[in-house]
Parts: C-alpha cells; structure tokens; sequence
C-alpha cells in the first residue's frame, strides 16, 4: 500500500501501466453543500498495492482516464452508483468492462446490499477495523488514519471480484450478471422534467396540478445545477407540492412559504414556472392509486413466488424482483395481459411462467 497521494501525470501513468487487470477502483468526495459532487481521491488496487490518486491536483489525468475506459482491462468497483457520479462530473465518461461486487454478490447468497467490509471477510477471511464514516476528504495532507481507510477501500477489490467470477461462472450465473451490470450501467442520467417524479404523493394530484409540479421541480433542478446548491437548499419538496396545489401562485404565497430571501430571490421564476406548468396543454398523467386490498393479496402471493425462487437458488430474491417491480407488473397485466420487460432476459426462464400463473388465476 502506498502512503503519498499521486498528483504528477507521468508517476500517475507509471503506476497505471503498473496496476495490471482487474483494477479495483473506489472514489472519495465531498457533498455537503453542493449539488454535485466534489472529487477528492481515486483509490486504484492493482497487482502492486493501491495507488492513491490525488482527484484535485492540477493534473490532465490523462492515464487514469485511458484506464477507465479500456474495454479490455477490468475494473472491480463496489456499489458503483456515486463513484459512477464522481467520474462522470470530473472525466465525462463511464467506464468500460466494470463489475461490481455487492451486485456480483447479490447472484451468489440472499444478501442484496452487502457492505464492503461484510464481503471481504466473506470471501477473503479478513475482519475490516471500523473507520468514522465522516472525513474530510479534501483536507490536504490526509491523516495517516484516512490513507490507511481509503487504502482498504481498494485493496480488496481484486481478490472479492477474482473469487466471485469464479462462483459465477460455475453456477452458469456470469452471463446473467453481465446483462444485469449492463442494465446498471444503461440507467440514463435523470432529466430536469422528470425530476418531479421523486417526489412523494403524485397520485394525490390532478393532471394541472401534475404539469404545475413537473414545471415547478424542473425549475428547481436546473438552479440547483447551475449553481451547484442541493436542491434542498432552494426548495423542499413538500413546498412544491404545496406551490403546485395553488390555482394561481401569488407573492404572498411565496412569502409565507420559503424563506425571506429566498422567496424574494426566487419570486419571479417561481412564479412563471407555475403559470406555465398550470398552462401546460400536455401535463403528466396521473399515477395510479395505490393497490386495492385485492390487488395487495395478489402482489404478496407474487412476492412469495419470488423468495421460494431465490431460496432455491440462493440469490437475493430482491435482485428478481422489488415489491415495486410486482405492483407495476399486476398493474400491466390488468391492462395488457403480458409482463413488463423487467421480467424479460434472464429472469424469464426463472419468474415468468409462476407469476403469469398467479396474475391469470387472480
């Protein structure tokens, strides 16, 4: 393991060349008071260690980001989400020929969000020390106890993914993983103007009050882009809904609903984008209302079809299918007598027929 942040492009493209395949790659940043993410470390585990990379130095980056998009070296990650985030707002690119290991994980035992240190001592036998889940990450220098930490979240990686391909490939399970980390990583990044539909009691609106909403919340998500704020920081979405409610949004509206300043700083373009979402001539659909107490029965028997499978297959039976993929498959079958595509590729050799059979019986 290494003990000095790499911040030079020509000893960052050595250590590269040095890393070997697989690569484990894990990030640290900072989002406290940003809507984006701060980078601060990239951790590299390679054949020789770990390699810390200094995320702020005044570098191109050139060869970590040729790492990172190399389809032919593999790159072992766990829980991939923000660090997908991290090198998307710094590089601009995914990458190439990834694997993560809790997903990898979730194919071989019933645990579907296993920590880290939960899959080294699993596979590797070895008992993580517990570390303070808050640092400063953009402090420089690191204090020995946050190189040590961000050493360890590395150094594993390749050992857990080399084991787990192993298993995988054994149980037949590789090309089904494969599709699934393809699925993850196809996810498109969310759009301004569907951005309202994270918040909470939609199907309580009407379609006007729906178009008012979907304005309102794609106003708030491009401010909060542009001037890298969390959306929280701008408006919270319990006064959007409230603002969305309005048939007609005044000042004084605001007034008594956000802060002094923010209300004056965010009146005018508050107030154009309830106009024209109540305006809109094509507002979103209403959203169904939550399942009937038959519909509910009929989604807890679905639900037991899915742990009696992934009890005999020892899989994680959240990675078949959520109690949200079930809803939304009754409510497709109610109108089209078929499953949704979720229930396509490979888990239809597994889930199709038993549910279609429940759903035809209901």
């Amino acid at each position: 393991m290494t003990d000095a942040l790499v911040a030079d492009d020509a000893e960052l493209a050595a250590r590269v060349d040095a890393l070997g395949s697989p690569v484990g790659v894990d990030t640290e940043f900072m989002r406290v008071r940003t809507f984006f993410p701060i980078p601060a470390l990239y951790q590299l585990g390679g054949e020789n260690g770990v390699t810390l990379v200094d995320a702020q130095a005044p570098a191109t980056f050139d060869a970590l980001k040729a790492l990172l998009a190399d389809g032919e070296r593999v790159k072992v990650m766990h829980a991939c989400s923000e660090d997908l985030e991290v090198i998307a707002r710094q590089f601009a690119l995914r990458p190439a020929n990834l694997v993560d290991t809790q997903l990898a994980h979730a194919f071989l035992t019933p645990q579907f969000s296993a920590s880290y240190a939960a899959l080294v001592e699993h596979y590797l036998g070895v008992a993580l020390q517990k570390h303070e889940t808050r640092s400063d990450w953009l402090q420089r220098p690191l204090t020995a106890q946050q190189i040590d930490y961000a050493c360890e979240d590395a150094a594993y990686l390749r050992g857990i993914w080399e084991r787990q391909h192993r298993v995988l490939l054994g149980k037949g399970r590789l090309p089904w993983f494969n599709a699934e980390m393809a699925s993850v990583l196809a996810k498109p990044a969310l759009e301004p103007e569907e951005s309202y539909r994270a918040v909470g009691g939609l199907w309580r609106l009407s379609e006007r009050e729906l178009g008012a909403l979907r304005s309102l919340a794609a106003w708030r998500e491009r401010h909060a882009r542009r001037r890298d704020l969390p959306r929280t920081w701008i408006v919270r979405d319990p006064v959007l809904l409230t603002m969305a409610q309005r048939e007609a949004l005044t000042e004084d509206d605001l007034a008594s609903l956000l802060p002094q300043r923010a209300a004056k700083r965010f009146a005018p373009a508050l107030l154009e984008a309830h106009r024209q979402g109540i305006a809109d001539p094509n507002p979103p659909s209403r959203p169904p209302k939550p399942l009937s107490r038959a519909g509910n029965a009929v989604v807890k028997k679905m639900q037991a079809v899915v742990r009696g499978c992934a009890e005999q297959l020892e899989m994680a039976p959240e990675l078949l299918a959520r109690r949200r993929d079930l809803v939304g498959a009754y409510r497709c079958f109610q109108e089209r007598g078929a499953l949704p595509g979720h229930f396509d590729g490979w888990r239809a050799d597994i889930l199709h027929d038993a549910l279609a059979k429940v759903l035809a019986e209901a």
